[in-house]
């Protein structure tokens, strides 16, 4: 699994449910493998770990990853 493919999943399943990018995030994390996949990237890619803590800063309460110390968890 790579980023692009993360990014094509996020596209179609916006396509297919007509949902927001949150909700699509959140049907796509219900994938064991995906999880797993995000998980490894933000505590490991920089890059992702940049994003990933914008999109708690951004979605607060709603957010789907959360911090603990400097580890962050997919919810």
């Amino acid at each position: 699994m790579d980023r692009n493919r993360w990014i094509l999943l996020i596209k179609d399943l916006r396509a297919e449910h007509g949902v927001s990018i949150l909700a699509a995030e959140r049907l796509a994390l219900a994938d064991a493998r995906w999880r797993r996949w995000v998980d490894q990237q933000i505590n490991t890619d920089p890059r992702c770990r940049r994003m990933a803590l914008h999109h708690i800063r951004y979605n607060g309460a709603d957010a789907l990853i959360e911090r603990d110390g400097e580890r962050l968890n997919v919810r």
